[in-house]
């Protein structure tokens, strides 16, 4: 049977639930592949959308155009899928890791969704789309400096309808925390109010281009939002967007599935899922792209969060996923690559200090006798607002000295060289790496002790990602 790979638009929301164990870190990373850090000549650019009235989209999205709002067609389903289409098993029991989960892996989020912060960060973004017409996505509040910001995904922002020149920017963005579309009024419906659309950003690397550019590693945007008494991060909340190349996850994912008339899968309930992630089978973007095989829905929750489970930690957003009468459905999200994310990231947000990374290292407080060993440790420390994963450190010593056990990441050791990779810095939790030093009977007295953490552009300053400390001996 034939894959086909379609986007989808529909809003996603947090959720309320129990998990089984949480998993508080990412993969375990392999030292001998550290993550690409493009140069701003590798994609660095974006794009933003025209100023837009934010008090003008928060009028236009009435109750009763909320409940008109749909999602973007999807590509006629296959005579060849029609039966799979109505036994709707597109993800094997098997597969389902979702307590509850349907045929598509999700089950209902519980009530009320302000309870659950994940609920209250992730909720549904409504817009009038390039060709007139009212669609939803889904988008979270992500951490910066202005505390206004939402993520989603860029064909929720921007699209070239078949047959149209160029791309346009969709309009009359409204975000709405913690949407109950089943609420019985519009206050409890909307808790934390509708927060209209002031700019939107994209990667200049994303076209638009007809089906919306599914394929594309720049399949992620910003919306800023328009000010009202407080901050829309001090309302409801922020994921903490992590720098990553994919890998093996287990994550949350939830959000409003937006076909009209298909309870519950029409944009007034919240679902969630349960996922394990693969790299992407596709284009060769394995470094940039996730895949999971058990969440799986048909027009739905574009631009919706993959949060690493039991955490707070954006690892990246819903771009694509097969129709769901295919039987080995699956779904990718984009991950939050420096040349995507941060490339959007620097121009909506230029006060924000993002992927600030920093090592200290230390040795003895006192003289190691010659002949002895001793330990020394390297500290990395994220200062900005973006957590990252699997960060490289390299830790080398002198001659007259070799490196023994080594703790606190994934490390290649060398007779004075270790090239370790570290799952996860996230900010103000500081990871610290120790090193077994033997000394050697003939080392000198002063033994230098150097660590280096590999950073990004994002990076305001190198000068604190490399740091030496000497030890001295003694007879």
């Amino acid at each position: 049977m034939p894959r086909t790979l379609v986007t989808t638009l529909t809003a996603l929301a947090g959720v309320a639930f129990a998990l089984p164990a949480a998993a508080d870190r990412p993969p375990h990373a392999t030292p001998a592949q550290p993550p690409i850090v493009p140069g701003h000549d590798q994609g660095w650019g974006a794009e933003s959308s025209p100023l837009m009235h934010p008090g003008q989209a928060v009028r236009y999205w009435t109750p009763d155009k909320q409940a008109k709002a749909n999602a973007a067609d999807l590509p006629e389903i296959l005579p060849s899928q029609a039966a799979a289409a109505q036994r709707r098993r597109s993800v094997p029991a098997a597969q389902r890791l979702t307590p509850g989960g349907d045929a598509n892996g999700y089950a209902p989020a519980r009530r009320p969704y302000t309870d659950a912060e994940r609920s209250r960060i992730t909720g549904r973004l409504f817009f009038v789309n390039a060709r007139g017409r009212g669609d939803s996505c889904s988008a979270s509040v992500v951490r910066s400096a202005v505390e206004l910001l939402v993520v989603t995904a860029a064909h929720c922002v921007y699209s070239a309808p078949a047959g149209a020149a160029s791309g346009s920017w969709h309009s009359s963005f409204a975000f709405v925390p913690a949407y109950d579309g089943r609420a019985a009024g519009e206050r409890q419906r909307e808790p934390y109010g509708r927060w209209g659309g002031r700019r939107a950003w994209k990667p200049d690397g994303y076209t638009g281009t007809t089906g919306g550019d599914w394929n594309s590693i720049y399949d992620v945007a910003l919306i800023e939002v328009g000010k009202k008494a407080r901050t829309l991060q001090d309302a409801v909340g922020a994921f903490t967007p992590m720098r990553n190349q994919g890998g093996r996850h287990t994550i949350v994912t939830s959000g409003y599935p937006g076909l009209l008339g298909r309870k519950p899968y029409d944009g007034r309930d919240q679902l969630w899922c349960l996922a394990r992630t693969r790299p992407a089978r596709m284009l060769g973007a394995a470094h940039a792209k996730l895949e999971t095989g058990n969440c799986h829905l048909s027009k739905g929750h574009s631009g919706g969060p993959w949060v690493l489970q039991g955490t707070n930690d954006l690892i990246g957003v819903l771009s694509a996923g097969t129709e769901n009468s295919e039987a080995d459905g699956f779904s990718v999200a984009n991950t939050l690559t420096t040349d995507s994310y941060g490339a959007i990231v620097t121009k909506a947000d230029p006060g924000g200090v993002y992927d600030a990374l920093s090592v200290k290292v230390a040795g003895p407080a006192r003289p190691v006798r010659r002949g002895d060993a001793t330990t020394v440790t390297a500290t990395v420390t994220m200062s900005g607002l973006m957590a990252a994963a699997q960060v490289p450190l390299t830790l080398t010593v002198p001659p007259g000295t070799s490196l023994g056990a080594l703790n606190g990441a994934a490390c290649r050791p060398a007779e004075r060289t270790a090239t370790c990779v570290i799952d996860a810095v996230r900010p103000g939790r500081p990871v610290t790496v120790s090193a077994q030093v033997h000394v050697a009977r003939d080392a000198k007295p002063w033994l230098p002790i150097s660590a280096h953490v590999t950073s990004t552009p994002l990076d305001p300053s190198q000068r604190d990602n490399t740091s030496v400390s000497s030890i001295a001996t003694q007879r």
